[in-house]
Order: C-alpha cells, then structure tokens, then sequence
C-alpha cells in the first residue's frame, strides 16, 4: 500500500455544543459548568483556526443536531458541519467513517478519514500530516491517550466490515480502549499504526497540566490565544457549582 496522489484526506472533530451543564461535567464539577463550557468552547475554536489549512476536507461532526448553526456562526468557514448519528460513541464513529464523502473530496480517488475530539487542544497539523503519510502503509492509525483511551482514530479508505470490531462493544469509559482496539485490529489482521501519547483534558489537574504546557509554549501565538481564552472562560460568573 502506498498514499498516492490521488487519496484525499478527511478530518473530523467530534464535539458537543458547549452548553453548560452538557460537556465536560468532571471538570465542571470543580470549576462550575458554565466555566467548563466555555473551556470546551475555547477548545473548538483554537482546533478550528489550528488545523484550518489541514487535510483535503474538515468537518465539525456536532451534537446535538439543533446547535450546528450555532457550530457555523463561531466557526471558520472552511469547515462543514456535520451532525453526529444516534448511539453510543462507537455507532457514531462508524456512521461517520463508513459515509460517502460526496462531491467535496474532489477526483475519484480514494478518501483516508482521521477523528479526534476536542479534548486535546494541543494537537496540531503536524499530527494530521503524520497520520496521513501512515496511512499510506497502515490501515489504522491510532493517537493513545494517557487515560488509556485515544484523541485520534484514522481508517484508510474505503469502509471495510473489519473495521466495525473496533467500535463496537467497546467499553468507551474504561481505561482499556486503546488496548482493546489494538488487539482486535491484530485480531482482524489490520495493519495498525500508533502516534505519539497525548493527554486529553477532562479534570481539573489535566486543565493544569495544560496551562502549564501552554506557558511552556508562549512564543507560538496559538498557545498564547488560547492560554488567555482559557483564562477568561475560569473567571466567567455562573450559579453555583453544578449548574445546569
């Protein structure tokens, strides 16, 4: 296998709208729901100018469904908007690996599609690219997280059967997925390759951790934007912890 010209390339972040109450509720539960609300909000929107100039097509994959012109009005406009399917994690991600790219990945040649989430701002275009060149030699490519879960999936195109073993029937909040999705590729006879570990933020001391690595990074005028957004969102007034 090789990637050749005539493979395009598709990213996809999942992310829910950033009501409070609704997304990242363990970090809410230390910093009020309203705060952590506006942390994912900055987060999308830091991912959104961050790997605007990545990959063939991008797209939002959003929830819920009633939100997405909220998605379109906060967001770059080189980025579609699409709507989560129904189900658990593992439906979704295979509603949205196994659909036609339609007209946007351009040519007749085949589509390769990566997914994240929003829960790792620190990723970059870098990580994209890198991912793409794998897959000219993998079928999967996979970014562990250090929870035990992963920030990345990526497939080489087109949909194949094997690949729904790795979503389906997966525990999603225990710390076993990123080693339970490998064994079941092997299982399967993919070929698989891994990225570098990463942290995803969804508590307070992972939201630390990254301050510190935004400090850390301050020459690069992302890591400062976001460090102030980020700043901003904490010092938000809300109801009391716990708030709808």
């Amino acid at each position: 296998m090789h990637r050749g010209p005539d493979r395009k390339l598709h990213l996809g972040v999942m992310a829910k709208h950033w009501t409070s109450g609704r997304v990242k509720t363990r970090l809410g539960a230390t910093i009020g729901m309203r705060q952590a609300a506006e942390v994912h909000r900055a987060f999308c929107h830091h991912l959104a100018g961050r790997l605007a100039t990545t990959a063939d097509q991008r797209s939002f994959v959003v929830s819920p469904p009633e939100r997405q012109a909220d998605f379109r009005a906060s967001l770059p406009q080189d980025w579609q908007i699409e709507i989560q399917s129904d189900g658990d994690l593992g439906c979704r991600m295979m509603a949205w690996f196994s659909a036609d790219c339609g007209g946007d990945c351009g040519g007749d040649g085949q589509v390769d599609r990566v997914l994240i989430g929003a829960d790792c701002p620190l990723l970059d275009g870098s990580v994209i690219r890198q991912t793409g060149e794998l897959l000219g030699s993998h079928d999967v490519v996979l970014g562990p997280a250090i929870d035990g879960g992963y920030y990345l999936i990526a497939l080489r195109g087109p949909w194949r059967a094997a690949y729904q073993r790795l979503m389906e029937q997966m525990p999603w909040s225990g710390a076993s997925v990123f080693r339970l999705t490998c064994r079941r590729a092997e299982e399967a006879g993919l070929r698989l390759a891994t990225l570098a570990t990463m942290e995803d933020v969804d508590t307070i001391k992972e939201l630390e951790q990254l301050m510190i690595r935004l400090e850390q990074c301050s020459s690069d005028a992302d890591c400062r934007t976001l460090r102030r957004s980020i700043e901003q969102a904490i010092s938000q007034p809300g109801r009391e912890r716990g708030e709808e």
